[in-house]
């Protein structure tokens, strides 16, 4: 979890400790209050298991190898290895270590989707702004014109998902973001 925000109504920690008392030692989890940065730690991991997070997108975009242990934005987009069984899950764990990173098309595919996930799906809404505690969202708005179609692009692509049914992505050559 990413300190400030929303934190989850079902942690891991707990869960984990209710089956094993103690990990083996090749294992850590890194719990959302601890001060040691997921990026650091990335680096140094031969590859991931990763369990309902976006963590997934970025360490693929790094070129980290990910196994995706449940529902995750990552999965099944062709670049992370995505058991469905515990039976394919165990055959993950069965080729690690990897021994090396992400090959070259998975690592282009892996940041492509990167960026449709981060400047393409994110959709700024022109009236909010991001604050520190619980909503952990400020809504700034001083007139209905702020409202109305044309008067904010991320507003109305949600709108227009909603009445028509068109995609939810946010076209992010207008926030002056190159592709990858």
């Amino acid at each position: 979890e990413i300190r400030g925000t929303l934190p989850s109504r079902q942690p891991l920690l707990p869960e984990i400790k209710k089956v094993w008392s103690q990990l083996p030692k090749n294992i850590f989890i890194i719990p959302p209050e601890s001060p040691v940065s997921t990026y650091a730690a990335m680096e140094q991991c031969d590859s991931v298991i990763i369990y309902g997070t976006k963590t997934g997108v970025e360490l693929t975009s790094v070129g980290i190898p990910v196994i995706v242990g449940g529902e995750a934005w990552i999965r099944d987009k062709g670049i992370t290895m995505d058991p469905s069984t515990a039976e394919e899950y165990f055959q993950c764990l069965d080729q690690l270590p990897l021994g090396e990173r992400l090959d070259a098309n998975a690592l282009k595919r892996a940041r492509m989707y990167a960026y449709h996930f981060f400047f393409r799906r994110m959709i700024p809404l022109q009236f909010t702004e991001p604050i520190s505690e619980n909503p952990y969202v400020k809504l700034n708005i001083t007139s209905l014109e702020q409202l109305l179609p044309g008067a904010d692009p991320g507003l109305d692509i949600i709108c227009d998902g909603i009445l028509s049914g068109s995609p939810f992505i946010y076209p992010a050559e207008r926030l002056g973001i190159d592709r990858v």
